[in-house]
């Protein structure tokens, strides 16, 4: 007995072990190395325009990849980026006036043609396009928006858009008009709904952004004796940027920090960001610079414009300070996006 006792558990061993062999199969290679961390790709867009010897010829910028948008003498004032889809706003001549137009992907889309008329900013919002700008129907030149080619007038005097946001079901747009010295405002939905910003003398809000229930504009008020200076608005709440001519074009907020961008007189024209009141200068070539756009991503402040090289002017962009020229024509870049995937 007890010896089949000792047999018994004799192949019992040896099952588990051939068991134990046979999961293993005797490899000894070592566990497969982790997969790399994610390292996130950033493709910078402007939107600008740049001049041929003939004409202007609208374009944008992937990364300095230059791509022409079709229409003659066409100007881009502006640019979004939705997945793999690039929309830019500008205009173009056709033959008797200037016509409002926006791009998707290359493709034009007419937006007002009877009279001149101008986009300056666009937004897609859930397959939706907004574009702000100006139309004339006649006797004045009107501030208005479009949710794809349906205009929404502002005003029935004479008036511009700058800018656009869209958040929910609200229309924010940022522009001027006058009474009779030019008033920075911006309206919500209708023209009814305007806000004033600045009525003492000469103001104009340039761009907006909405964050929750608070609106900022940046834009620039005169001071009375003769001299222009850059601003922001938390809703009518004005914050003073600088004490020299200058004016704030673009605006960003990330987190609790407002970031605007824009130019100041320190002897020439310089271009330059701020974030708050904190100023820092962006370089050219010691000559003239603008800085048009803003862009924030994570810790990197992006913004476009152009500065003079000593014989044009030239488009740009700068990241945190260094600069990345676009052409080597004279150019102009006034819209700006950043892509982090």
């Amino acid at each position: 007995m007890k010896t089949k006792k000792s047999l018994f558990l004799m192949v019992l061993l040896s099952l588990l072990i051939a068991l134990f062999m046979g999961c293993n199969n005797g490899s000894t290679d070592p566990e497969p190395e982790p997969p790399p961390p994610y390292v996130p790709t950033t493709t910078v867009y402007t939107a600008g325009y740049y001049y041929n010897g003939t004409n202007s010829v609208a374009c944008y910028w992937k990364d300095g990849s230059k791509t022409n948008l079709p229409g003659a003498n066409a100007k881009a004032t502006a640019i979004a980026v939705v997945g793999s889809d690039v929309y830019v706003a500008g205009y173009y001549w056709n033959d008797s006036n200037f016509v409002a137009c926006y791009w998707e992907n290359g493709t034009k889309t007419d937006l007002y043609t009877t009279h001149d008329s101008y986009a300056n900013a666009i937004v897609v919002v859930g397959g939706d396009v907004y574009v702000a700008g100006q139309y004339n129907d006649g006797p004045n030149y009107l501030a208005c928006y479009w949710k794809g080619t349906t205009m929404t007038p502002l005003s029935t005097g004479d008036s511009n858009a700058y800018a656009i946001a869209v958040v929910g079901l609200d229309v924010y747009v940022a522009g001027q008009y006058w009474n009779p010295n030019s008033v920075a405002c911006y309206w919500k939905n209708t023209e009814a709904a305007i806000t004033d910003l600045y009525t003492t003398a000469n103001s104009i809000a340039n761009a907006i952004t909405v964050v929750g229930s608070d609106v900022y504009i940046a834009g620039y008020y005169n001071n009375g004796s003769g001299t222009d200076l850059a601003c922001y608005w938390k809703g009518t709440a004005k914050t003073d940027l600088s004490t020299a001519q200058s004016s704030a074009n673009a605006i960003a907020v990330a987190g609790s920090d407002v970031y605007t961008a824009g130019v100041y007189d320190n002897g020439f024209d310089t271009a330059c960001y701020w974030k708050g009141t904190a100023k820092t200068d962006l370089p050219g070539a010691g000559f003239d610079a603008n800085a048009c756009a803003i862009a924030v991503a994570g810790s990197d402040v992006y913004a476009a414009g152009q500065y003079w090289s000593g014989s044009d002017y030239l488009a740009c962009y700068w990241k945190n300070g260094t600069k990345t020229d676009l052409s080597t024509e004279e150019s102009y870049a006034t819209g700006i996006a950043v892509i982090v995937e």
